[in-house]
C-alpha cells in the first residue's frame, strides 16, 4: 500500500492519495465479490426451497399482518432482492446444468427459455437444446427457442414471480416528454370528456409537486 508522505509536494502528495484510494477500491471490490458469493452460496438453497415449495405463502407479509399474496411481497419481507432471487432460482441451477458447455454468461431472455425445460424435463434436455444450438454455431435466446420448440421441449411460460401486484401492461396515463408539444386545448377537452380522471390526475400531480391540491 502506498505510503502517505505528510512533508512533499502537492504533486506528489495527491500521487500517494490516489495510490492508497486505488489500493483501498480494489480490496474492497474483492472483498464484496467474495461476501457476495458467499451470499449466493447459503442463501440460495434456501430461496429455492421457498420457490419451489411454495412456503413463502405461509408467510404473513409485514406490511399488512396476512398471509403473502405474492412471491415479491415474501421477497421484501425477507429482505432478498427481486435481482438477487431471479438468479438464485434460475440462473445459478442453469449454470450448473450446463457445466462444461462453455456457456459464459447467459443473458435475461436465454434464461428465460432455458430455465422451464431445466424445471420440466430436468438438466440432460437442457444440455442437449444448449449442444444442438451450440453445434449451428448460434446460441442466442431466438436459436435456442427454435431448437427448444424444433425438440418438442416448449412448455407454457412460467410466472415465477407469481406476483399479482405486477402492473398491466396498459399505460393509465401518457405524456409527451418532449419539449413543446404540450396541447392546452387537448388537455382542456380531455378534461371536458372525463372530469373526475382529470381531477384525479390534477390531485396526484400537485401532490407529487408538494403542493396542496385543496388549496388549488
Amino acid at each position: 500500500i502506498a505510503e502517505l508522505p505528510q512533508d512533499a509536494a502537492p504533486g506528489e502528495i495527491i500521487t500517494a492519495c490516489e495510490k492508497r484510494l486505488h489500493a483501498a477500491q480494489t480490496l474492497r471490490d474483492a472483498m464484496e465479490k467474495r461476501a457476495l458469493a458467499a451470499y449466493f452460496h447459503y442463501a440460495g438453497p434456501a430461496v429455492r426451497l421457498a420457490h419451489s415449495s411454495g412456503s413463502w405463502r405461509h408467510i404473513t407479509d409485514p406490511s399488512t399482518g396476512k398471509p403473502c399474496r405474492s412471491w415479491s411481497a415474501w421477497l421484501r419481507a425477507a429482505k432478498v432482492s427481486r435481482q438477487h432471487a431471479f438468479r438464485m432460482v434460475k440462473e445459478e441451477p442453469l449454470m450448473e446444468a450446463l457445466t462444461g458447455l462453455n456457456v459464459g454468461v447467459l443473458g435475461v431472455r436465454q434464461i428465460d427459455v432455458l430455465s422451464p425445460v431445466l424445471t420440466k424435463h430436468g438438466k440432460e434436455k437442457v444440455r442437449l437444446v444448449w449442444t444442438t444450438a451450440q453445434d449451428t454455431g448460434d446460441t442466442s435466446a431466438p436459436s435456442l427457442e427454435k431448437v427448444r420448440n424444433q425438440l418438442d421441449l416448449a412448455v407454457k411460460p412460467e410466472d415465477d414471480d407469481e406476483d399479482p401486484d405486477r402492473p398491466s401492461a396498459t399505460p393509465v396515463l401518457k405524456f409527451q416528454a418532449s419539449p413543446g408539444t404540450f396541447d392546452e386545448g387537448r388537455v382542456r377537452e380531455v378534461a371536458r370528456a372525463q372530469p373526475e380522471v382529470a381531477r384525479l390526475v390534477a390531485r396526484t400531480i400537485l401532490s407529487e409537486l408538494g403542493e396542496d391540491p385543496d388549496e388549488q
